[in-house]
């Protein structure tokens, strides 16, 4: 498999832009919404009720699973209050308007096409061909058109909720299914030879109805790519509640390995395979320190981090050789 261009996290996350949206998020979350709407629910992952840890944050308390070690928060929004969230708040607006635009180019650079070309990559390697592609979350179908335009035989079909975005696959030509993919997979026409989700998982308030709904989503021997934010990862697990990433009331799930294991497998998918290509857990690290986050590193930790850039660089390799990023890919295979 290529391996993927260098990336800076300053170029998909500029400081002070990302700054205005934590800080709208954290808002949110203190303020936005009805608590007496939030419901307890288990580990997405496992399901099990049973938690090791927690900790609060902007008023959100996230458990740490005692049985596989996901995070996740817990009360949390129902269903109806998340889709309000996201149809109203300020800081999805401000993503939407002030940070994705700011950021448009560079992220097709650095993360839509590595995206693409790993993906044709794995598809050679299975063997596959998928005449039909399917994308969960399709926001306005940058990442179809691309494929599109890649592959022109191919069909392409949207699942997104968003009324502007939905419009404006329409627009380009994209087939698309405007509502949550919970309550569309399975229609006529709402599958998909391939099916691809890009950074959802951590979002959705009932993660096993969301798995199911990818699995109907996908054809009989088709192939599910859904890529995530994990708990395993070096800078979630050194930095923990101080992690950027662990931002309510946005993600919500950081299922572990055996979690997504467990949870896919439970959706119905017969081979389920994890790997992490993630490229920035040391700079995120590096860089969290730098600005002073307090992080209760062990002496080798601090070592480790001490060293020069060869030394850094082997090490984000070895994480993600060995599924220790954050950055997380799930290939799920439908019988």
């Amino acid at each position: 498999m290529k391996t993927s261009a260098a990336i800076k996290e300053e170029e998909i996350r500029p400081e002070d832009v990302f700054n205005e949206f934590m800080s709208l998020s954290a808002d949110d979350a203190l303020h936005f919404f009805d608590r007496d709407r939030f419901v307890d629910v288990p580990c997405p992952g496992c399901g099990s009720r049973d938690h090791a840890d927690h900790f609060e944050k902007h008023s959100f308390r996230y458990l740490n699973c005692a049985d596989c070690g996901s995070l996740y928060a817990s009360p949390r929004p129902d269903a109806g209050e998340l889709l309000r969230y996201y149809a109203q708040s300020r800081s999805q607006k401000f993503w939407a308007d002030v940070m994705l635009k700011k950021t448009g180019e560079q992220r097709k650079a650095a993360i839509l096409t590595p995206n693409l070309e790993r993906i044709e990559n794995l598809l050679k390697d299975l063997g596959k061909n998928p005449k039909s592609i399917l994308d969960v979350g399709s926001a306005n179908g940058t990442f179809l058109m691309e494929w599109k335009a890649r592959h022109p035989d191919a069909d392409v079909i949207g699942i997104e909720p968003g009324e502007d975005a939905a419009r404006r696959c329409r627009e380009s030509g994209i087939t698309v299914f405007e509502g949550f993919v919970e309550n569309e997979a399975g229609k006529p026409g709402a599958q998909g030879d391939m099916v691809t989700c890009f950074e959802v998982l951590e979002h959705v308030q009932e993660p096993e109805n969301f798995a199911k709904a990818i699995f109907r989503a996908t054809s009989p021997g088709g192939t599910a790519v859904i890529t995530c934010l994990g708990a395993d990862g070096f800078d979630i697990q050194l930095l923990w509640e101080q992690s950027r990433s662990v931002m309510p009331p946005y993600h919500q799930n950081f299922l572990s390995r055996k979690g997504m294991e467990l949870l896919f497998a439970r959706a119905g998918f017969d081979e389920v395979e994890i790997f992490t290509p993630g490229r920035l857990d040391v700079e995120i690290v590096q860089r969290a320190l730098d600005r002073g986050t307090q992080a209760n590193l062990s002496r080798f930790e601090k070592l480790l981090l001490s060293r020069g850039p060869e030394t850094l660089k082997a090490f984000q390799k070895f994480l993600a050789e060995h599924a220790l990023s954050s950055h997380v890919w799930i290939i799920c295979q439908r019988a």
